[in-house]
């Protein structure tokens, strides 16, 4: 008697219906990610401790320093700032006053990432005392520089203040930047969820 023979190609119909999701699945987040940063705003009014901006994208120490300059922090750490750019060149970029660099504006440069970026802002937050921050970074880096974050501060109040830049749909290269980034958000959400569920938290 003869077996049956399984059409050709039947055997990987459900590898392909998980790949089809799977690629649903990270296009449906993409859209979901993109929309809510697209809708990320800046506070009304705001009052902290300290403000903590992280390097690397346009417009971050701008809009730190300016918020320093208005009042709403005593303090200002720049975090990950290159070891080669002097003090000097940084003051000069920004356009700040001498007097309030020299007193209110701290300069980290031990951070090459973004889980660099939580390690030196835990340890200014506790060297200053500070309990309530204000974040400033670039929008689409704005999730995941949280997350990070609160995984070493979770008694500290994180306050998002996010630097707008160019969307996703507006350019190549933004696509590609805002696509990048979702990736890694995602890897660090699973990161933590797994953290969560193995140390025996809440969901």
């Amino acid at each position: 008697m003869m077996a049956h023979r399984k059409p050709e190609g039947q055997d990987f119909q459900p590898l392909r219906a998980l790949a089809f999701i799977l690629v649903f699945g990270l296009f449906a987040g993409f859209a979901a990610y993109a929309g809510h940063v697209s809708a990320l705003e800046t506070p009304e009014t705001v009052e902290a401790d300290g403000i903590i901006v992280l390097t690397g994208g346009e417009g971050r120490v701008q809009t730190a320093v300016t918020l320093l300059e208005d009042g709403v922090a005593r303090r200002l750490l720049v975090s990950g700032v290159n070891p080669a750019v002097s003090a000097g060149a940084i003051q000069t970029s920004v356009n700040i006053d001498p007097q309030i660099f020299a007193c209110c504006i701290d300069l980290g440069r031990e951070a090459a990432d973004t889980v660099g970026n939580a390690r030196e802002s835990v340890r200014w937050a506790e060297t200053n005392g500070f309990q309530r921050i204000i974040i400033v970074t670039s929008d689409y880096h704005m999730p995941r520089a949280i997350l990070e974050l609160r995984a070493l501060m979770p008694d500290h109040e994180l306050v998002a203040w996010p630097v707008h830049s160019p969307r996703p749909w507006e350019s190549s290269v933004a696509a590609r930047r805002w696509a990048l980034e979702y990736l890694k958000f995602t890897a660090v959400f699973f990161r933590e969820m797994a953290r969560g569920a193995f140390d025996g938290e809440p969901e």
